[in-house]
């Protein structure tokens, strides 16, 4: 009997020194753990991607990193999925900009993407007010940009992309310059400020032609005039020779003359003749009549051509005639910033 007691002894204290063996030799644990998360479920080396959207794709008349002609909504699918953006990570910023990398852990970011983007360099045959180092300038199209958050249809072979969200955008995207000295973001408001900007203005690079790297994040809030709700850098990647910045003279509107011109009869947007003259009605006043019918649209610009300043609703696009008649159009400047006004004879 104790033979046995004994023969069970040992055998219990094998078990255990196998089990002991078995815990001192197992590995540490090498499954990735949250690390400086802003999120809190995913770990600062993971893509911070929108599952919501398709794609967010770049838009503007610029030129994409292979050389390939960029455009806005409308454009085909290749160049639609070409100009898409790649979802990156807090320390894939790292390595673009060190001091961008700070900036963006102070945040609280929820989604985060980028591209590569050739800036200036080809005409896009028109310009956008933008400032630099505290001046009004004019930077060709090919310098300015948006971003779109797309939805796809998808049939069979072929795919629609739609733009559900555009960044900026009035009143429901309000984005903030994370590189104030390469990008030019104009206030986020309705009315201009000290110096004609509203949120209908386009993001510009005020960094000079060259090929930029963009990254653009969403934060966890909604956008608000006084909180934005994303966030854009460009960082300088390699220069190039390009279209230069010209600076806007400060505008005296008695020096100009101004113009009806519009889809109506007898102007086709100023290709038929001459615009509807305007004549000045006081210091700072200029009146003008056009017969029109229910759909025509129409600005008022100066000197006969679009190169230096032309006006329209408040939103800054065209005017639509909604019945027959003759109107009276005015336009009355007040610190050199025109508005129009339009009433039915």
């Amino acid at each position: 009997m104790k033979k046995l007691i004994a023969i069970l002894l040992v055998a219990l204290m094998t078990v255990c020194l196998v089990a002991c063996g078995k815990t001192e030799d197992k590995p540490a644990d090498t499954t990735d753990k949250p690390v400086d998360d802003p999120q809190g479920n995913q770990t600062a080396a993971e893509p911070l991607e929108d599952k919501g959207h398709a794609i967010w794709c770049a838009h503007g008349q610029y030129l994409l990193a292979d050389g390939t002609q960029n455009g806005w909504n409308g454009k085909d699918t290749e160049v639609y999925e070409a100009s898409a953006l790649k979802a990156i990570s807090l320390e894939d910023v790292k390595a673009i900009d060190a001091a961008l990398y700070e900036t963006l852990k102070a945040k609280d970011v929820k989604y985060l993407y980028t591209i590569d983007l050739l800036f200036g360099t080809n005409d896009a045959e028109w310009s956008s007010k933008c400032m630099i180092n505290g001046v009004k300038n004019n930077a060709n199209g090919s310098y300015c940009f948006k971003i779109a958050q797309c939805t796809v249809d998808v049939d069979g072979d072929n795919k629609v992309y739609a733009e559900d969200q555009w960044i900026s955008d009035p009143k429901t995207a309000h984005a903030e310059s994370l590189t104030p000295a390469t990008l030019f973001m104009p206030t986020w408001q309705e009315q201009p400020d000290e110096n004609g900007f509203t949120w209908a203005d386009n993001p510009v690079v005020i960094g000079g032609a060259g090929l930029y790297t963009l990254i653009i994040a969403q934060y966890g809030n909604a956008s608000s005039p006084e909180q934005p709700g994303f966030g854009i850098a460009l960082v300088l990647k390699e220069a190039k020779e390009g279209i230069a910045y010209e600076v806007v003279e400060e505008f005296v509107p008695t020096e100009h003359t101004y113009g009806i011109v519009g889809s109506f009869a007898g102007s086709n947007w100023g290709s038929d003749g001459a615009d509807v003259e305007m004549t000045a009605n006081g210091e700072n006043t200029w009146t003008g009549e056009v017969e029109l019918k229910a759909g025509d649209e129409f600005k008022v610009r100066c000197d006969n051509n679009w190169d230096v300043k032309d006006w329209g609703n408040a939103e800054g696009g065209n005017f639509v005639c909604e019945a027959d008649g003759t109107y009276v159009v005015t336009i009355t400047f007040e610190g050199g910033e025109g508005t129009v006004t339009v009433t039915a004879k």
